[in-house]
């Protein structure tokens, strides 16, 4: 088992810093990192459609290839769009959020006031969680950008965070103690 360990301590200091080279990116620079996350995540569809077309084309069953041809077409034309316009997914991403977030207040305000209504403990404060939620909604919705570069800048200071607890844990490995 000890083998195994000190088998990974390389590996382990160069995830740990590549994890860190990665978030020292997203952090230095989100609005670019996010487009090119969008743009991989295009690629990677086109390529899954170009294969379920592939094997729509060579099932013997009618409704499995019928299944893959309708799947292969979406996520083709959607990998495409995703590759040519990578910002207006990044902006929509963040709108769809906003109004999650907003209706989400919203019903909490509503919970809230059926707290208040039924004189239980705890209704104030569950009042000023939901009126936060409902601004951070609106304020989504209103900058979508802004919260997007938050977001990837967030994921950055975290994806940092990571590399420097991963890299601590590959020196603290002993270096080549086999087993005897």
């Amino acid at each position: 088992m000890e083998g195994k360990f000190t088998s990974t301590k390389l590996g382990t200091i160069v995830s740990g810093a590549a994890l860190a080279a990665m978030g020292i990116i997203l952090f230095t620079n989100p609005q670019s990192a996010m487009l090119a996350v969008i743009v991989m995540l295009g690629w990677v569809l086109v390529v899954m459609g170009i294969a379920s077309l592939a094997s729509s084309l060579t099932r013997w069953s009618v409704i499995l290839s019928t299944t893959d041809l309708y799947a292969g077409v979406i996520e083709l034309l959607f990998g495409i769009l995703l590759v040519n316009i990578p910002g207006f997914f990044a902006t929509w991403i963040f709108v769809l959020l906003g109004i999650f977030i907003l209706a989400s207040g919203l019903n909490s305000l509503y919970g809230a006031n059926v707290l208040r209504a039924l004189g239980l403990p705890g209704a104030g404060a569950a009042k000023g969680g939901a009126i936060l939620a409902v601004v951070l909604g609106a304020l989504v919705l209103i900058s979508p950008g802004l919260f997007a570069d938050a977001a990837m800048s967030i994921c950055g200071i975290a994806l940092v965070c990571c590399g420097i607890v991963r890299i601590m844990d590959g020196v603290r490995m002993p270096d080549d103690a086999r087993p005897a």
